[in-house]
């Protein structure tokens, strides 16, 4: 695969417009105590491995959001991924 380098492009500004409301993934990891799980259906025609991480993503936002040791563990079972809180 060959690029092309390319000089004097202008890089976009971000736009701060388009943040991310939490979802309902986020809110439930957000009220987890720890020892409680619940499983995360994966949606039909969804990789398991990239719907955990977007389970990732929504910790990484809630450890942010909380600045403790949040800590949460996933597996896949049938039926989705369940998702325990572990500190």
């Amino acid at each position: 695969m060959n690029f092309k380098i390319e000089n004097n492009i202008p890089i976009p500004p971000v736009d701060r417009g388009k943040r991310r409301k939490p979802n309902s993934l986020s809110k439930v990891l957000d009220a987890l105590k720890v020892g409680q799980s619940f499983v995360v259906p994966i949606p039909e025609g969804t990789n398991p491995l990239a719907f955990r991480n977007q389970i990732g993503y929504a910790k990484t936002i809630i450890k942010h959001k909380r600045k403790d040791n949040f800590s949460i563990t996933t597996r896949e079972v049938d039926g989705g991924i369940r998702v325990w809180r572990t500190k």
